[in-house]
């Protein structure tokens, strides 16, 4: 099977890594797969695992909206396609799936079979409420246009429904994959993060993710201030990073971009405060360092972290995420199995050879669809 995978750039977040892992594991099973992406723009920093992925780059592809490098990127792709010859053609994310399903659509009875993949929605938190009514029709359209759509969790599947975006029998749930990791010593990795003085009487939480507004770093200041015996480090960075730094209280740390597996691996608990989510692929890389997670429940959260069993599952609040933090380190047993237990799950929900074969499944629905 011949696999073309499009995405406007790959920076560093959750759909970069799915997306390495996803390659990796096809390529593995015998599969020719070709990735075709753009290059960050303005202040993202691109993944370190795009070094591995089979990719061409496309000049005018990118976050960006601007028509006529969209229109160019969209030819440029339409002439690959023509190239590759792939059986199927799977777009990531809001802006290459449009330019993607246009430029295969634009081939007409010839063309590929189209598959799109949902990472996270746009409904919340994202544009003001005209703007989401603008993606929601485009969106609708090109769903209709698909011939399957993948969402990364059962909420994110849900949520495309109810928005009657996808009818119920062209979506399915997919979830990421991630390779296990060898967790270093918590001292360690604290050196390597240069936060070697702290935790030493004190309990450590990890937030890893782009410090943007969706992710309410604000909410996780404001758990912080609330949680004094606590301290918390941020890997990451975004346009909320400066504010974060000014206004945080004297036990949050700002990091900037780190390695996940390090950063884990100096942590105690993982935090996570969005108000908006798809499946977080942070929180499956915590639970595999044998974490527990406190998590406001947003989006697929909670299909990541099972509350009262690997971690919580908080209401959206700071209140909520300080009670919950301040649950788990006042009782190191229940810390000690629930991470034992986020593990366990981690290892088994969300292994790349799963994550191979639930893709191996769609593709040949989708193909199927067409015969």
């Amino acid at each position: 099977m011949k696999v073309l995978h499009v995405i406007a750039r790959v920076n560093l977040g959750g759909t970069a890594r799915w997306l390495e892992t996803l390659t990796a594991e096809q390529v593995a099973a015998g599969q020719e797969v070709v990735v075709a992406t753009g290059h960050v723009q303005g202040d993202e920093v691109e993944d370190p695992g795009a070094a591995t992925m089979p990719l061409v780059r496309l000049s005018r592809l990118g976050r960006a909206v601007s028509p006529f490098d969209d229109f160019v990127a969209l030819r440029e792709l339409r002439d690959l396609i023509g190239d590759v010859q792939p059986d199927v053609v799977n777009t990531h994310t809001a802006k290459a799936g449009m330019v993607g399903r246009a430029a295969a659509l634009s081939l007409g009875r010839h063309r590929p079979t189209l598959v799109h993949t949902v990472h996270g929605h746009l409904l919340k938190g994202y544009f003001s409420g005209l703007a989401v009514r603008g993606i929601s029709m485009s969106e609708r359209l090109m769903a209709a246009a698909s011939d399957l759509v993948l969402a990364a969790g059962q909420k994110v599947r849900d949520d495309l429904v109810t928005a009657r975006i996808v009818s119920p029998d062209k979506v399915i749930v997919v979830r990421p994959g991630v390779r296990d990791f060898p967790r270093a010593d918590r001292d360690t990795a604290r050196a390597e993060l240069g936060i070697a003085h702290l935790g030493a009487d004190r309990p450590v939480a990890g937030w890893l993710a782009r410090v943007v507004r969706v992710k309410r770093p604000d909410r996780l200041a404001g758990a912080a201030a609330l949680t004094p015996g606590v301290d918390f480090i941020v890997g990451g960075d975004g346009a909320l990073r400066s504010g974060l730094d000014e206004h945080a209280p004297t036990n949050l740390r700002t990091l900037g971009w780190v390695d996940p597996p390090t950063f884990w691996s100096a942590s105690d608990i993982a935090v996570l405060t969005s108000d908006n989510e798809a499946m977080p692929y942070s929180l499956v890389e915590a639970a595999l360092a044998g974490l527990p997670t406190v998590t406001t429940n947003a989006g697929s959260a909670s299909e990541v972290v099972v509350d009262g069993v690997t971690g919580l599952v908080v209401p959206l609040s700071a209140e909520a995420v300080a009670e919950g933090v301040r649950q788990l380190v006042a009782d190191p047993a229940l810390m000690a199995s629930m991470g034992a237990a986020a593990r366990q799950r981690a290892l088994v929900e969300f292994s790349p050879a799963r994550m191979l074969s639930e893709h191996a499944a769609a593709y040949e629905r989708a193909l199927a669809s067409r015969r």
